[in-house]
């Protein structure tokens, strides 16, 4: 029997087309496909600039370190995360040299709750990250006041959420820079890879320095240019501005076939998240009679969920505890992951201690929660499969495998 996975990475031949034609180019450093990705990427969210960089991690990364540049941040600022995220989110603030401080989630969309945020800030406190855990948006509306009535900046992860709307506005395009990731099973790929998307020119330059070592040159101009043409302002300084550094930089670049993989993906945006919708939308109805046991991934009309994956939360009404649930789908050859716990990690205990008791809804979801895949690759067989197997565990037909 096959096995039913959580990630999965489309590749047709609108993508290949793209991906020979930048090998027959010759040219694999950036050029014209990961120009035509950056812009069409950041347009699709609402922003000005894109910048494309080796991974999400990255992105975060280097959206801080162009915030904490611009805005003179101390090395002991703070930066409120939610308590359930991927670890990449708060490690992307230690790497930063800065703290991260952490805010519960609300229990039934596992996003940062707002009505925790007011009660970490400090006067260190500059920025929030929120993160749209899963494909389900933040409530960035309430988020947004509260940044601005304290005076702080946003830098919305988005990994997990690419084109999810609230009130028909993109994801990403609340914030002062958007961090995304590409990674292969993410909702659209690039192999690996991550975008950051901002309106501020100012910090479009820094990430566009900072994901190049820290280079002068910052035109775009540059990457777009098919290698044949000179920049006119490449020659004004007595040094080759792409050969002169400002700042300390790192090599977070990546290339054309990237790009070009991604364009081919942007191509195919509306097929790729109706699939995903569907079988969302099956698998929620399917689920329906056990919703006494399991929590489903439930959101408001004013939502546009992407799915990035399925998450179930185990209530304590169960007649079999998250371990054994998920003993039980992975004998059937369906994947589980765990949904992204983060204050429990030995690396996090040993920096922080042991923090998790004091968020009650992340301890509750790390104990409980689990996830599956609904991804575009999988058909109503597959889905038919994951019913079937939570169905039986839950009702008793189940049982005598763990016995």
């Amino acid at each position: 029997m096959d096995k039913i996975g959580v990630g999965y990475a489309s590749v047709t031949d609108i993508e290949k087309k793209y991906v020979m034609d930048a090998l027959d180019s010759q040219r694999l450093s950036q050029g014209k496909y990961v120009a035509k990705f950056e812009k069409m990427f950041a347009n699709m969210h609402g922003h000005k600039y894109g910048v494309m960089c080796n991974s999400g991690t990255s992105a975060l990364h280097l959206a801080i370190l162009a915030l904490k540049e611009k805005y003179n941040w101390e090395d002991d600022a703070e930066i409120l995360v939610p308590a359930i995220t991927f670890i990449a989110t708060s490690n992307s603030v230690l790497h930063a040299g800065l703290k991260p401080v952490f805010v519960d989630v609300d229990i039934k969309s596992y996003n940062m709750d707002p009505d925790e945020i007011e009660k970490h800030i400090t006067e260190k406190t500059r920025c929030i990250i929120p993160v749209h855990c899963f494909g389900m948006p933040c409530e960035m509306d309430r988020i947004s006041e509260i940044a601005k009535k304290h005076n702080l900046r946003i830098i919305e992860d988005c990994a997990e959420a690419h084109f999810a709307k609230i009130n028909g506005k993109t994801v990403g395009s609340f914030s002062d820079i958007m961090a995304c990731s590409t990674y292969v099973a993410h909702t659209l790929t690039t192999g690996v890879g991550g975008v950051m998307c901002t309106s501020d020119t100012e910090l479009s330059g820094m990430l566009r320095s900072l994901v190049a070592h820290g280079r002068a040159c910052t035109c775009e101009r540059c990457i777009a240019s098919d290698g044949n043409q000179v920049c006119p302002k490449r020659l004004k300084t007595d040094m080759d501005r792409r050969f002169t550094f400002v700042r300390l930089g790192y090599s977070y670049r990546v290339g054309e076939l990237e790009g070009a993989l991604g364009l081919g993906q942007l191509e195919r945006v509306d097929e790729i998240m109706g699939a995903r919708h569907k079988n969302a939308d099956y698998l929620i109805k399917g689920l329906e009679p056990l919703e006494k046991y399991i929590q489903l991934p439930r959101h408001p009309e004013n939502i546009e969920h992407t799915y990035m994956m399925f998450p179930i939360l185990v209530k304590s009404e169960s007649p079999k505890s998250k371990n054994e649930i998920v003993k039980y789908l992975e004998s059937k050859n369906i994947e589980t992951r765990p949904m992204l716990p983060l204050l429990n990690q030995p690396i996090y205990k040993e920096i922080f201690g042991d923090i998790e008791k004091d968020y009650p809804n992340a301890e509750y979801i790390d104990n409980n929660g689990f996830y599956i895949g609904c991804h575009h690759g999988l058909g109503k067989d597959e889905l038919d499969r994951e019913i079937e197997a939570l169905t039986e565990i839950l009702t008793g037909g189940g049982y005598s495998y763990l016995k």
